[in-house]
């Protein structure tokens, strides 16, 4: 591949990557929104605003790829993948903002359980960003390695639900295991999206040359 070619090649794979970031900003945000004692509103702010920007630039940047299949095909599906994301996001928000309306605060030890498997889940989607540019198989590997944390995570959340010393009462309990769901499957966009990363290993990656 030319110079010109690697140039555009790595371009495109920055972009794909400021999606994922940004999906991740939008995740991180509606996590704040329903874990947060204070800044709660803010985390919606941010939310709302990554998810904007997402849709904005999802269908434009994805569908920018240079010439080559493997862009092509990388730009397609870190796009869907991407997309999940955000639908996500948006879901998340839909329960805090049902929360905030009607029900009581999480009991503290089921919280943290839950902020667990949020900093684990969100933490591959903005792993999964660099992942992309580095173009490495190894980087690859190590995501893919750690995505079985998530569903760790969540297994101590139902193991405490079930063993809760105080009744918990259903809406909690239902909220609490839609949303260690929602958040196991962004883990999975994660991997998802860290796999088409391995289209673009070669002598002519993006991440080549890099320091």
């Amino acid at each position: 591949m030319s110079d010109t070619g690697v140039g555009e090649l790595r371009a495109f794979v920055g972009e794909l990557a400021d999606l994922v970031r940004l999906a991740a900003e939008a995740l991180d945000g509606a996590t704040a929104a329903l874990t947060a004692e204070v800044g709660a509103a803010d985390g919606v702010v941010r939310s709302e605003k990554a998810l904007a920007e997402l849709r904005g630039r999802i269908e434009e940047d994805a569908g920018a790829a240079p010439a080559g299949v493997r862009a092509v095909v990388a730009g397609v599906q870190v796009g869907r993948e991407v997309e999940w994301l955000g639908v996500l996001a948006e879901r998340l928000l839909e329960v805090a903002w049902a929360r905030q309306q009607d029900r009581e605060p999480f009991p503290e030890q089921l919280l943290t359980s839950l902020r667990a498997i949020a900093d684990a889940a969100v933490g591959l989607v903005g792993r999964a960003a660099d992942v992309l540019e580095q173009a490495a198989p190894e980087a690859v590997a190590d995501l893919l390695s750690d995505m079985p944390e998530t569903a760790r995570r969540q297994r101590l959340l139902y193991e405490r639900l079930l063993a809760a010393e105080a009744p918990v009462d259903l809406g909690t309990a239902a909220d609490l295991v839609l949303l260690s769901g929602h958040y196991q499957q962004c883990a999975e966009h994660a991997g998802a999206i860290g796999r088409y990363a391995l289209l673009f290993t070669g002598p002519s990656s993006p991440g080549r040359g890099r320091s």
